[in-house]
């Protein structure tokens, strides 16, 4: 149940009580919402959480003005190209690294960038907490459009790989052991569960049988950001879903989650973790590695 106006404020502070809760059932105009689902696809709901198959550009328009507590989002980095890291070294295929994502990554813009950024301080709540990884060499632009947005006290969250891919380990320092999100707060009173953090979190790369996005985070990092920055029953947004970890760890922690992803196998492969469909998560595994090597094929 989502928290009472009195809960709210106790836990928020003052006018906290005036932040809405995600709709269960609708969230624009009787038909609008069904005519929008039929045009961009499939979409999941339950009591606590919906997964839209659509852009964000057509999915958050129908979240509500501050209904959201915690958006953490993974967008695309905009940094495919070709490389020669995707054979195996040493004999070790996990090794093999491609930094070619595929079309969500190369047709993904800067300016998106910003438009997304604009609707995630539309919707969340005073008080609220966006979290958004992007690429390394990019932070600036980011914390830009932050800013420009309204959006007020820039952070930098670092992820340490514990496991990182050794490439070129010999030459000279790890290119790839870190990831840096920037943490950025509309007006004041953010919910913080800690004390004295250096925003560094040490996870190894995650290969377990639940990967399916060549980007996707560990599960563990994640539920640690959304016990920090989020409370129980909390709303938790991601509009660029992936391979489901955003809604798998805010599930696994406790909150609500309402998100998209624009593309219908990966979608499939979320909806389906979100339902602990193993089946159905092993299907759309083997539809993403077989699309994979039809693009690949045809642009050799």
């Amino acid at each position: 149940m989502p928290l009472s106006g009195s809960r709210r404020q106790k836990a928020r502070g003052q006018g906290a009580s005036k932040v809405r809760p995600l709709p269960k059932k609708r969230v624009c105009a009787p038909g609008a919402l069904e005519a929008a689902d039929a045009a961009s696809g499939e979409q999941l709901r339950t009591s606590d959480c919906w997964i839209a198959n659509e852009s964000c550009f057509s999915f958050l328009p129908k979240v509500p003005k501050a209904s959201v507590d915690l958006v953490l989002t993974d967008p695309p980095y905009v940094i495919s190209r070709q490389t020669g890291f995707e054979s195996c070294v040493n004999g070790e295929s996990r090794f093999a690294v491609s930094m070619d994502f595929g079309e969500w990554d190369r047709a993904f813009t800067e300016d998106d960038l910003k438009r997304s950024i604009r609707e995630f301080y539309r919707v969340l709540r005073p008080g609220g907490t966006c979290v958004v990884w992007f690429d390394l060499w990019k932070l600036t632009p980011l914390k830009a459009a932050l800013e420009d947005a309204g959006f007020k006290q820039c952070r930098l969250i670092e992820w340490i790989k514990t496991n990182p891919v050794p490439l070129n380990s010999k030459r000279n320092y790890l290119t790839n052991a870190r990831e840096v999100a920037v943490l950025a707060v509309k007006g004041g009173s953010p919910t913080f569960n800690a004390e004295y953090h250096d925003g560094v979190y040490r996870h190894p790369i995650y290969q377990g049988q639940d990967r399916c996005h060549p980007t996707q985070k560990p599960t563990a990092l994640f539920k640690e950001l959304i016990e920090v920055h989020s409370e129980p029953d909390d709303v938790v947004l991601d509009a660029f879903l992936g391979g489901g970890t955003t809604a798998h760890a805010a599930r696994d922690t406790g909150r609500k989650f309402a998100g998209c992803e624009r593309d219908p196998l990966y979608y499939r492969f979320s909806a389906a973790r979100v339902l602990g469909d193993h089946e159905g998560m092993s299907a759309a595994k083997t539809a993403v590695k077989e699309a994979a090597a039809r693009r690949k094929e045809a642009a050799a």
